[in-house]
């Protein structure tokens, strides 16, 4: 799998406190704001997971998803992960589940362009 392809980041899932949090890496070449970001779904074991409280969470900022499209100034750099985090799922330490993560990237660069990146794989939670 190619970097561009790969958005489900080498961290997996983690438990911290009431949250798991999934890394992500970013799908594109180069770096680019979160505002051009956006988590466009979650699903754990073929469950959509309700991502109305979920955040963000980048090298000691956090964000909701809504606000996101306002950080034009908070860039994601490539070789870095940035966190999911979702409050009150409960999965267990050390249970493994089947996570399907899809992001959408739209480069400010190419007008009109919204590109959709989808991967799946079977994590266990640390």
């Amino acid at each position: 799998m190619l970097p561009v392809e790969r958005i489900i980041g080498e961290e997996g899932l983690s438990r911290s406190g009431n949250a798991l949090r999934l890394a992500m890496r970013l799908p594109w070449y180069r770096s680019l704001p979160f505002s051009t970001v956006e988590v466009a779904g979650v699903e754990i074991d073929g469950a959509a997971i309700d991502l109305a409280d979920a955040r963000v969470e980048y090298e000691g900022h956090s964000w909701s998803l809504a606000e996101l499209g306002e950080q034009i100034d908070a860039f994601w750099f490539v070789r870095d992960s940035a966190f999911l985090a979702l409050p009150g799922r409960s999965e267990a330490v050390g249970s493994e589940h089947a996570v399907t993560l899809l992001l959408h990237v739209s480069p400010p660069y190419i007008p009109g362009m919204k590109r959709a990146n989808r991967q799946s794989a079977t994590l266990r939670v640390n």
